[in-house]
């Protein structure tokens, strides 16, 4: 006869969001991958402290310097200090990769919602007009709205981020198609809950995990996109230590002074890198067959 006094012993349910950084831990390349990143940030964050020079500060006895004690990295042609350029410069590039992705998903999350949920003539009109743009090369595209705009920190924001938004469109109406039709819809709209809160409350949430992946893999194509735009003239121009304008920069010298293009193109690669190796890390942790 089992004894009904006995305690049940009750089984702690794990959060999704810890189950997905646990499975995120056992992937080393990912962590190597967040790492990298966390460092990045960080030596933009605190890019005065970590060296005793400011960005615009000109060494007349050290111009073109290789590598040294007092310059690390080396200086350029009016004597700047280039590690000190190169942390200061991780600020416009990442600025520029983070906050046009950002641009981009407000407005392709805004418009791939919309015509994902209520579908119709809308959709067939604006998924048409889409098709359009995304026939246009990638790189040409962004080309050309960056040369429509001209060149600048906003600009080159502005033209990343409309590049951006119709893959972003495409992918929030797709995954909005794929849980259109689950009961919880259902369910919410037999309480008479409005379009708008079904879309922010229901549908957003459970396709949010997927939707992170997607934006860092966009960062990192657009870090790198944006480096690209200031290597042909039309990103972020000198003096702004931008690394694509380093790389730029360091045109004229590459011949004899390797090392001005050599170093931001080793903190371009490093930050695409992992971005990459996380984005890559945060797919497996969220695929539900991972979680066995």
């Amino acid at each position: 006869m089992s004894d009904t006094n006995t305690p049940k012993t009750k089984v702690k349910k794990e959060s999704q969001l810890l189950g997905v950084l646990r499975r995120l831990k056992k992937n080393k390349l990912a962590m190597l991958g967040g790492v990298i990143l966390i460092i990045i940030v960080l030596a933009a964050i605190f890019a005065p402290f970590l060296t005793p020079y400011t960005y615009e500060e000109m060494d007349y006895a050290n111009v073109l310097s290789g590598p040294s004690r007092q310059h690390l990295c080396g200086t350029d042609n009016l004597g700047r200090d280039l590690l000190t350029r190169m942390l200061y410069g991780a600020r416009y590039s990442l600025a520029l990769g983070f906050v046009s992705v950002i641009f981009s998903q407000v407005f392709g999350i805004t418009i791939g919602s919309i015509v994902g949920y209520y579908g119709g003539r809308v959709e067939d009109v604006v998924m048409r007009i889409l098709d359009v743009i995304q026939s246009i090369p990638g790189t040409l595209f962004t080309i050309t709205v960056a040369a429509v705009f001209g060149s600048g920190f906003v600009n080159t924001i502005l033209a990343l981020g409309i590049t951006h938004i119709p893959g972003s469109a495409r992918t929030t109406r797709a995954l909005v198609l794929s849980v259109r039709k689950n009961d919880y819809l259902e369910a919410a709209e037999a309480c008479n809950c409005s379009d708008i809160r079904k879309i922010a409350t229901h549908i957003l949430p459970n396709i949010l995990s997927y939707m992170i992946v997607s934006w860092t893999t966009a960062t990192a194509y657009t870090i790198l996109q944006a480096a690209s735009l200031s290597y042909i003239g039309l990103g972020v121009q000198p003096p702004a230590p931008e690394w694509g304008a380093l790389v730029t920069a360091a045109r004229s010298y590459l011949r004899d002074y390797t090392y001005l293009m050599i170093f931001p193109c080793i903190c371009i690669a490093l930050t695409v890198l992992s971005l990459n190796l996380l984005g890559d890390g945060l797919r497996d942790a969220m695929d539900p067959k991972m979680k066995r």
